[in-house]
């Protein structure tokens, strides 16, 4: 079984964040998949950092109780690594994933960019 070098490089710009998307789009800037899996890694960069703020502050109304910060930090770090690797997983195997509220933002960026 032989992976395409368009399913290699959509699963380097998922699994990099913004800068495998950077260095996919500049490697592979005519790629339609690997364009597509580079914004929706934008998409997830900025739902990683969105979400963690909003664990921080949540966890900074929350210190007094120790439980409630440590089980948030804890849902948090597991869902973006599940995400992550299912991702990494559906950018091999040549599926078009929309993950919800990321693909949203992916969407959103796509517009902004006009890609």
């Amino acid at each position: 079984m032989s992976i395409s070098e368009s399913r290699v490089w959509a699963a380097i710009a998922w699994a990099l964040l913004i800068i495998g998307a950077i260095i996919a789009l500049v490697i592979r800037p005519r790629d339609d998949y690997v364009r597509y899996w580079a914004i929706e890694s934008v998409g997830l960069t900025i739902v990683v950092i969105v979400a963690w703020i909003v664990v921080e502050v949540v966890s900074i109304i929350f210190a007094f109780t120790i439980v409630i910060p440590l089980a948030l930090k804890v849902l948090y770090g597991l869902g973006v690594f599940l995400v992550w690797i299912i991702g990494i997983f559906k950018a091999l195997t040549g599926d078009y994933w929309r993950p919800p509220i990321i693909h949203e933002t992916s969407e959103w960026v796509r517009r902004i960019l006009r890609l």
